[in-house]
C-alpha cells in the first residue's frame, strides 16, 4: 500500500507584499489557530524559521508557552531549524552556516529540539554548495519546491543530492507547499495519486500569508482520507518521511535555473548585503586577534551577534532577491545599514585596542597604521586619507609628502584625489604599496614638508606598458582596447556598457527569460558632450598618474541613462580595477557590462564554499565574487564586490548590473503586469555603483585573490595614545598551502577557543599545516572541502562540524 506523509504547514513570508508588522500579525493569528485546532484534532502542525517564532515569543508569550507544550507532546513540530528561509543562491558559505547555527541555537534553547531536515520551499534555486554545509551542520536531508519540473530536470523527485566535495544528503522536490481553504482533502488525494513512489510526502495548509489548517480541512481529511483503502495517509513530519525513503538516483549540480531576474533585481540591497558579509567577517577577525592577543579584555560577542542577525534577516528570500514591494527593500536596507554600523564599531574598537601598543608619533610624523585581515603576508596597494596639521593657504608653496616603512626605508606611494572638494592644501589621500604582516598591524610613517610650487604636466597617454603588462584604453570608444600580460592578450575591447529590452517582472518568470534575460542588445555610446551629472567633463580623461597607477575615466550615454567607467591601471601588479557608475533613467531594461575574453576553457564562478561550472549559452548565471576561465596556467578572472548575475555567449561575459523593473510585478496568466492608468514604483533608478577587478591567476589562487579584493586591509591615520603597560600575548598564525583560504576567524561561542574556517576551493586534494603560536596541525583537504579548526588551551584540533 502506498504511504503518504501529510506535512501540515503555513507558509508565512515575514515581508513580501506587506511590511514586517503585518507579517507578525499573520504569524500570531496562524499560530493561535493551529494551537486551538490541536485541542480538537489529532494532527501535527509543522513550522520553521526563528524570525516568526520570535514574533510570538515577544508579542504573545502565553501562546508561545502553549506551543512549547505542544512541541513536547509531539503535536507541533519545529521543522527546518534555520533562522529563516534565505535566498539560496547569493549568500556566502559562511552566511549559510550562520543561518543554520543561529536557528539551531534558538530552537535548542527554546524548544529543546534540533531538526535534521533542512527546509527551503520558496527560494528561487539552490546552490550545490549547500550540500556540504547542511551535512556538516548536522542535517541529513533537504526539502525544496523550486526550480519547478519545467525549469530543472531531475533524475527523480526523490534523490541523493551530492555536493562539490562528495557529501550526500537525501532530497525531495515537494511540489506546492500550500492548499486552498476548504479543498485540502481533495488536493491531497490528487497529489498523492500522482506520485509514483511507495512512500511520498504531500504538503498542505493555507499559505502565502499564513492560515495553515482549518477545521473543515482537518475534518475532511479525517473522514475521507483516513478511510481510503488505496493509500495510507499519516500526519507526519519531514524527518519521519525521510526516514522511510532510500533514494538511489544522484544529482550533483546546483538546482537551477529559476526566476533568474532575482540575481540582479534590487541592487541597492544586494550591494549592502555583500558589504555586510565582508565587514562582519573582517570585524570578527580583528576582534579575535585583539582578544586572543590580550589587547581587548572582552570579545564583543553580543554586538557581533546583532550584526549577524541583521545579515540573516536581510537574506530573506523576498528581500535579497528583490521581489518585495518597496517597504521590503527599505526594511532590508535598514537591517543591513544597522549591521554595517555594528560591525564597523567592533572593527574600530579592535583596531584602537591593537593600536594602543604602537609607540607615540614622532616629531612631524603622520602614522598610517594598517591591519592585514589575512593569515599570510601580502603586498597590496592601500589607500588612506589624513589631515595636515594646519591648512596651507599659500599660493606659492605646497605640501610635499614622503612615506617611510617601519625600517625607515622609502615606500612607493602616490598622492591621489581626496574625497573632499575643498580647494585647499589640507586634506590628503595617498595610496601606498604596502608590505603587510599576517593578521597584524603594520605602520607606515608620512612626513610633510613645504616647497615652492611646481608646474606639473598632466599625462596624456592612455597606454601603460612596462614590458610585462600592457593596458590600453581606446580614446575613441573609452573601452579597454588591450589587456596583455607577458605577451598574451586576455581581453580585447572590454568593459562595454550594453542594454537589453526587459520587462517589469523582477523575478523574470517568463519561459523566454529562462533562456536569456533581455533581448535586442544595444551598446552605449561614448558621450561627445557629457551632460547631466557629468556636465563639464571631457568624453575621456586621465584622472591620476603616478608610481602606483594610471587613472582614466570615460562617460557614456544611452537614451535617459548615463554612466561613468573609471579605470585604475596598476603599475606594480597585473590588476586593473574598474568602477562603474550607472545613473539609471530607463525602465524595462537591463544594463550589462560586456567583457570579451580571449581564452578557451570552462567558465566557472564562485558559489557558497565552492566553484561551479556556469552556462555558456546565454542563460543567466549566478556567481559570487569571481568568474574565470578555467584551465592550466594563468587565466583571466573578473572579480566583483556586489554583482551576482551574468550571462556568457560568443566568448563574451556580460555582467548584469541593474534592471529597471517594477516592485513586485508578478505575472498572473495573460494579465497585464502593471496598471497603465497610474504610476507604479520602479527599482534602482538613479545612481548605482559597481566595482570590478580584472586580473590573471592560476586556479589555486582564485579564492584568495577575490578575498583580497573584497576584504581589503584596513588603514587609518592614528596618533597612538600611551597607555599603561599590559600583558600582550602573541597570536601568530600561518597556513602553509597557498591553495587554502581562511574564510572566517572568530571566538567560539561560550568557550575560550578560536575557530578557523578553512576552504580548499579547488578540485584537487591539498595537504597543509596550520600553526598558531607554535601549535601545529596537519590537515588533508578533499576537493572543495571546508574544515573547522579549533585552537583551545594551546592546542589545535580539527572538528568535523561547522557549527561550533
Amino acid at each position: 500500500m502506498k504511504e503518504m506523509h501529510l506535512i501540515c504547514n503555513a507558509h508565512i513570508d515575514p515581508i513580501w507584499q506587506w511590511d514586517w508588522p503585518e507579517g507578525a500579525s499573520a504569524t500570531l493569528s496562524t499560530f493561535y489557530s493551529a494551537v486551538k485546532l490541536s485541542d480538537k484534532f489529532d494532527y501535527i502542525f509543522c513550522h520553521n524559521e526563528v524570525t516568526v517564532y520570535k514574533y510570538v515569543e515577544e508579542y504573545a508569550p502565553e501562546l508561545f508557552a502553549r506551543i512549547q507544550e505542544l512541541v513536547k507532546a509531539g503535536k507541533w513540530h519545529i521543522m527546518g531549524g534555520w533562522y529563516l528561509q534565505p535566498d539560496c543562491n547569493t549568500p556566502a558559505g559562511e552566511s549559510f552556516v550562520r543561518q543554520i547555527r543561529e536557528g539551531q541555537r534558538y530552537f535548542k534553547e527554546k524548544f529543546g529540539v534540533c531538526p535534521t531536515t533542512a527546509i527551503n520551499f520558496d527560494p528561487f534555486g539552490h546552490t550545490v554548495g549547500l550540500v556540504q554545509i547542511i551535512k556538516k551542520c548536522g542535517q541529513d536531508s533537504y526539502m525544496f519546491m523550486r526550480p519547478y519540473t519545467s525549469e530543472c530536470a531531475l533524475p527523480s523527485e526523490q534523490f541523493i543530492w551530492r555536493g562539490l566535495d562528495g557529501s550526500e544528503i537525501k532530497a525531495t522536490r515537494t511540489g506546492p507547499y500550500s492548499s486552498s481553504l476548504g479543498k485540502s482533502a481533495e488536493l491531497i488525494k490528487g497529489r498523492a495519486e500522482q506520485q509514483p513512489f511507495s512512500v511520498g510526502a504531500v504538503l498542505w495548509g493555507v499559505g502565502n500569508h499564513g492560515g495553515g489548517p482549518s477545521a473543515k480541512d482537518l475534518g475532511d481529511i479525517e473522514r475521507e482520507l483516513k478511510t481510503s483503502g488505496q493509500i495510507k495517509y499519516i500526519h507526519s513530519t519531514p524527518e519521519e518521511f525521510f526516514s522511510k525513503i532510500a533514494p538511489t538516483e544522484v544529482f550533483d549540480s546546483s538546482l537551477h535555473i529559476s526566476m533568474p531576474g532575482c540575481y540582479t533585481s534590487m541592487h541597492s540591497v544586494k550591494k549592502r548585503h555583500a558589504m555586510l558579509e565582508g565587514e562582519l567577517y573582517l570585524a570578527e577577525k580583528m576582534a579575535t586577534v585583539a582578544y586572543a592577543s590580550g589587547a581587548m579584555d572582552k570579545y564583543p560577542e553580543d554586538e557581533l551577534r546583532v550584526a549577524t542577525h541583521d545579515l540573516l534577516n536581510a537574506e530573506f528570500h523576498d528581500i535579497l532577491p528583490g521581489t518585495s514591494i518597496k517597504c521590503g527593500e527599505e526594511a532590508g536596507i535598514r537591517f543591513l545599514d544597522h549591521g554595517l554600523l555594528e560591525a564597523e564599531k567592533v572593527k574600530i574598537r579592535a583596531f584602537f585596542a591593537l593600536s594602543a601598543a604602537q609607540k607615540p608619533a614622532g616629531e612631524g610624523e603622520y602614522p598610517i597604521v594598517i591591519f592585514n585581515p589575512h593569515p599570510y603576508r601580502i603586498n597590496q596597494n592601500v589607500e588612506c586619507e589624513f589631515m595636515l596639521a594646519d591648512q596651507n593657504w599659500s599660493d606659492e608653496i605646497e605640501s610635499s609628502i614622503t612615506v617611510l616603512d617601519e625600517n625607515g626605508e622609502p615606500a612607493d606611494f602616490q598622492v591621489i584625489k581626496e574625497e573632499s572638494n575643498l580647494n585647499l592644501d589640507w586634506r590628503k589621500r595617498i595610496i601606498i604599496n604596502a608590505d603587510l604582516r599576517p593578521l597584524e598591524l603594520t605602520r607606515y610613517s608620512v612626513y610633510v614638508e613645504y616647497k615652492n610650487k611646481k608646474q606639473t604636466k598632466k599625462a596624456e597617454s592612455l597606454v601603460f606598458d612596462n614590458g610585462h603588462k600592457r593596458v590600453e584604453i581606446d580614446e575613441k570608444t573609452g573601452l579597454l582596447k588591450t589587456y596583455r600580460i607577458d605577451g598574451v592578450d586576455y581581453v580585447k575591447n572590454g568593459f562595454e556598457l550594453v542594454s537589453f529590452d526587459d520587462n517589469e517582472d523582477p523575478w523574470a518568470m517568463g519561459a523566454d527569460q529562462l533562456r536569456r534575460v533581455g533581448v535586442n542588445e544595444r551598446a552605449f555610446a561614448l558621450s561627445s558632450a557629457p551632460d547631466g551629472v557629468f556636465k563639464g567633463m571631457k568624453s575621456i580623461q586621465i584622472t591620476e598618474d603616478g608610481d602606483i597607477y594610471l587613472g582614466v575615466e570615460a562617460f557614456f550615454e544611452q537614451d535617459n541613462t548615463r554612466a561613468r567607467i573609471a579605470y585604475k591601471i596598476y603599475k606594480n601588479n597585473d590588476d586593473v580595477d574598474v568602477d562603474v557608475d550607472v545613473y539609471m533613467g530607463d525602465i524595462n531594461r537591463i544594463v550589462k557590462l560586456k567583457l570579451p575574453l580571449l581564452a578557451s576553457g570552462e567558465l566557472i564562478g564562485q558559489t557558497a564554499f565552492g566553484t561551479q561550472r556556469l552556462f555558456t549559452d546565454a542563460r543567466e548565471n549566478v556567481a559570487h565574487r569571481f568568474i574565470a576561465i578555467d584551465g592550466e596556467g594563468k587565466r583571466p578572472v573578473l572579480m566583483n564586490k556586489d554583482v551576482y548575475g551574468s550571462h556568457y555567449e560568443n566568448q563574451a561575459l556580460y555582467m548584469s548590473l541593474v534592471r529597471g523593473v517594477t516592485y513586485c510585478a508578478h505575472p498572473i496568466a495573460e494579465r497585464a503586469l502593471v496598471p497603465s492608468d497610474k504610476f507604479t514604483k520602479k527599482m534602482d533608478q538613479g545612481e548605482c555603483s559597481f566595482s570590478f577587478r580584472l586580473s590573471v591567476a592560476d586556479r589555486a589562487h582564485l579564492e584568495k585573490k577575490a578575498q583580497e579584493f573584497t576584504q581589503k586591509p584596513y588603514a587609518l591615520n592614528v596618533f597612538p595614545v600611551p597607555t599603561e603597560k599590559r600583558e600582550r600575548g602573541a597570536f601568530d598564525v600561518s597556513i602553509e598551502s597557498e591553495s587554502i583560504c581562511c574564510v572566517a576567524i572568530k571566538k567560539a561561542d561560550g568557550r575560550e577557543a578560536v575557530i578557523f574556517r578553512l576552504l580548499n576551493n579547488t578540485d584537487a586534494c591539498v595537504s597543509t599545516d596550520i600553526v598558531v603560536n607554535g601549535a601545529k596541525l596537519s590537515l588533508s583537504f578533499g576537493r572543495f572541502e571546508v574544515k573547522t579548526v579549533i585552537w583551545e588551551n594551546g592546542r589545535l584540533v580539527q572538528s568535523n562540524e561547522l557549527i561550533i
